[in-house]
């Protein structure tokens, strides 16, 4: 009785492999289940479901927009929908910061909320590359300070802890 005969007849097929042959489809195998992994839809942290607009929130990001004459503008987009309504409804006016304190606490909130984006937390959903040396403007730096102080207030969380919430 040969070895052929011993083998189940699921696996008759691998004995005309050589193994040259086998190391080179678990290659190509695995190589093609990790790109199919990469290219996978991102799924939110903790989540089984792809990310929809509804669960945007903690997303924030910042675009430079092109140059318009020998300046460069900066976009801020925030994704929490329920920001615009927030940010409508205080009292708080542009000019009671300057630009250049704004500027410093921005930085430093930016530094927490990248630090929490890399250690995992679910609420912080994007990373920020924000750099204390643009001048990123006033507007864009109130925005970007108000938008932490609608994240700290909506999550019911300090980002820096010797900041008060209100």
């Amino acid at each position: 009785m040969g070895i052929e005969s011993q083998v189940h007849p699921t696996f008759h097929f691998l004995l005309h492999f050589t193994m040259k042959q086998i190391v080179k489809t678990t290659a190509i195998l695995a190589a093609t289940l990790l790109l199919f992994s990469c290219l996978a839809t991102r799924v939110e942290r903790g989540s089984t479901t792809p990310l929809q607009p509804k669960s945007l929130k903690g997303r924030v990001a910042l675009k430079e927009s092109p140059p318009a004459k020998d300046s460069t503008e900066y976009e801020l987009i925030i994704f929490d929908q329920g920001f615009d309504f927030w940010l409508n409804s205080q009292v708080h006016s542009k000019h009671l910061y300057t630009n250049e304190y704004m500027q410093n606490i921005n930085n430093q909130y930016v530094i927490e909320w990248n630090r929490r984006y890399a250690m995992g937390d679910p609420r912080v959903l994007s990373y920020l590359d924000y750099n204390i040396f643009n001048n990123y403007g006033l507007e864009f730096n109130y925005k970007l300070f108000m938008y932490f102080r609608y994240f700290e207030e909506s999550n019911k969380v300090k980002l820096l802890p010797y900041r008060s919430r209100k």
